[in-house]
């Protein structure tokens, strides 16, 4: 089988030519500080988000408490992509959180579908990132059924770092971020940082990881992540 793509999970760059074009439209400028909601569990969004600085966290809620993050999205990236209004189950639960600091263009999806049908370029951008999106859906339900945690949490790590092109291989990130987009508690991932340590594969201090061996790294990862 030839190498193929497997995209990250996190996402950016895929709109920044089209920022001039989106400004043209009903959209409005806001600002979100760290940590904040840009969604309420129980409560449907309709609302598409352009990010101009600053990273967005996807998470979906249980309705018994806790949150399961599915995915980052940067600079230049649009989520959710929705042209209509949703009404399934899951769209009550989707939780929208400021990963850092945002800086935003918020407009509804009637106005996102109105510039996906006056921007045929622009609808297959749209077409093609929720492939994207989906793809590493795919993937990450597959990694969850039969991958052990170590390589989960190196395929995050791995995707992270060279999608993000962080300086000095250092990956600011904490432990239970990792415990919840990984799919493991945290006892698990203590032990698989544990034995990358060992291997001199990182170093770990607070909410900080540095990556030692990248190619030792991705040795741990899975397959596809080998193969991408």
């Amino acid at each position: 089988m030839n190498n193929t793509i497997i995209p990250s999970f996190y996402f950016s760059n895929k709109f920044f030519h089209y920022k001039d074009i989106i400004q043209k439209y009903d959209v409005q400028k806001v600002k979100f500080p760290k940590d904040s909601l840009l969604t309420n569990y129980g409560k449907i969004n309709n609302t598409a988000y352009y990010i101009n600085s600053g990273i967005l966290l996807l998470s979906l809620a249980h309705e018994k408490g806790g949150e399961k993050s599915l995915a980052l999205f940067g600079p230049g990236s649009i989520f959710p992509i929705g042209l209509t209004n949703h009404k399934y189950k899951m769209d009550f639960e989707i939780i929208l959180r400021a990963f850092s600091d945002l800086d935003v263009y918020k407009f509804s999806y009637l106005t996102l579908r109105k510039m996906a049908c006056d921007n045929h370029n622009l609808a297959i951008d749209l077409l093609e990132e929720d492939c994207d999106f989906t793809s590493y859906l795919f993937h990450d339900s597959v990694s969850q059924a039969f991958d052990p945690c170590i390589t989960r949490l190196c395929d995050v790590l791995y995707l992270y770092l060279v999608s993000t092109h962080i300086e000095n291989n250092i990956i600011k990130i904490s432990q239970n971020f990792l415990s919840n987009i990984v799919g493991a508690s945290r006892a698990q991932i203590e032990r698989a940082l544990k034995e990358l340590r060992d291997e001199k594969v990182l170093e770990t201090s607070r909410n900080k990881i540095i990556i030692l061996n990248l190619e030792n790294l991705l040795e741990y990862c899975s397959d596809n992540v080998r193969n991408f």
